[in-house]
């Protein structure tokens, strides 16, 4: 079933993400300065962190500051072996119907707001376990802000759109400084029965390495920071359908950014997940050119890899317009048993179509100005 929000021009609503994506990033230092003065002004704390090895150890003087008993952690980063100290990592599920209140919880926020300081929870696995928190390290990746409010709810329905409802089952937004309640010392007669105290909650503004990609001279490869987590590719992608080794199985933005992020270290991985069929294209609601993406990853790996078969396979997948007009099962079978054939579970699924392997053509270089597409829209 799918979305009542993409019953409406998918492609406009594409044109208007990509264009408010688009500025952003165009001024992203000045919005995110503006949501670090809109948290410090509600008495949240804010700090600023370049990689995974800084983010670790934030977390890691939070935990000895505020010598933390019970810890959990609702985060997609890889933070729980890397922290140490005399403390219980509490699983979510078991803090929900726990008794004892987390000392601190580490979690991810889907987006935050520049111009009102908010931070969004979308379906959070931690969301039940927001008033028995004492403290909270809230994790902000820059790539995942949005500088006007009033664009939140266009987001939020965007990020939610291959579900059935554009509306997430449970949506949190923080905008001002939390209270941490808990029973008052005092005797049952007492009037005051509860205490409250001021929740501390530090807030992570986390690069993620991403400002390799943000110096980058190509202007299509900070493209692929546009995305907005969604899924969708990844739904559609049939390479990764096919894989059904998890530590293997990347979505097509996973694969650009994995590429350009680790020096080309994976570049294999790239080559024998991808098959440029332009499924991806078509389904992202921020109009990520996911193609062009990989294309260029693989022109900018075939410079410095030797590898002759991913030489051959480049060369090949730029002349995708040509190879449509051959498609048939003589050229097909030997594609697939050259180029696949040490994927199984991908061999037999491109060997079982029979629509066109390319089915999605080059178009030209956006030319439309992003601000005109905003004004213009009619998408509310």
């Amino acid at each position: 079933m799918s979305s009542p929000f993409l019953d409406r021009d998918f492609e406009s609503i594409r044109s208007k993400a990509y264009a408010l994506r688009h500025n952003y990033f165009d001024d992203m230092e000045k919005h995110l300065l503006t949501l670090e003065n809109s948290l410090h002004d509600k008495g949240l704390n804010v700090v600023w962190i370049k990689d995974l090895d800084s983010l670790v150890e934030t977390v890691q003087n939070q935990v000895n500051e505020l010598q933390v008993n019970r810890i959990g952690f609702d985060t997609q980063h890889p933070l729980e072996s890397h922290i140490s100290g005399r403390f219980e990592k509490v699983p979510l599920e078991v803090a929900e119907k726990s008794s004892d209140d987390l000392d601190l919880l580490v979690l991810d926020a889907d987006f935050a707001v520049c111009d009102s300081g908010s931070l969004v929870f979308m379906d959070r696995k931690s969301a039940c376990c927001f008033n028995k928190v004492k403290n909270m390290v809230v994790i902000v990746n820059i790539d995942q802000v949005i500088s006007n409010k009033n664009d939140l709810s266009f987001f939020i329905s965007l990020k939610n759109c291959s579900k059935d409802t554009d509306i997430p089952k449970d949506l949190k937004i923080i905008q001002h400084q939390l209270q941490y309640v808990q029973p008052s010392d005092s005797s049952y007669a007492s009037d005051q029965m509860y205490t409250q105290e001021p929740m501390k909650i530090t807030v992570v503004f986390y690069m993620n390495g991403i400002e390799g990609i943000l110096s980058s001279e190509s202007d299509i490869l900070k493209e692929s920071l546009y995305c907005i987590n969604c899924g969708r590719c990844l739904e559609v992608c049939p390479a990764a359908n096919a894989t059904l080794n998890e530590e293997e199985r990347f979505s097509p933005i996973e694969l650009v950014k994995l590429n350009s992020l680790d020096s080309y270290n994976r570049t294999q991985h790239l080559f024998s997940h991808t098959t440029l069929c332009g499924a991806c294209d078509c389904v992202c609601p921020v109009k990520i050119p996911l193609v062009k993406l990989l294309l260029f990853e693989m022109q900018v790996s075939n410079t410095v890899s030797k590898n002759s078969r991913a030489k051959q396979l480049f060369n090949i997948f730029r002349k995708r317009g040509t190879l449509n007009k051959f498609n048939n099962s003589f050229f097909r079978f030997f594609f697939v048993k050259r180029f696949l054939g040490k994927n199984k579970s991908l061999s037999r699924y491109f060997s079982g179509q029979n629509g066109d392997f390319f089915n999605i053509t080059f178009e030209p270089p956006y030319e439309e100005n992003p601000n005109e597409i905003i004004k213009n829209s009619d998408i509310e």
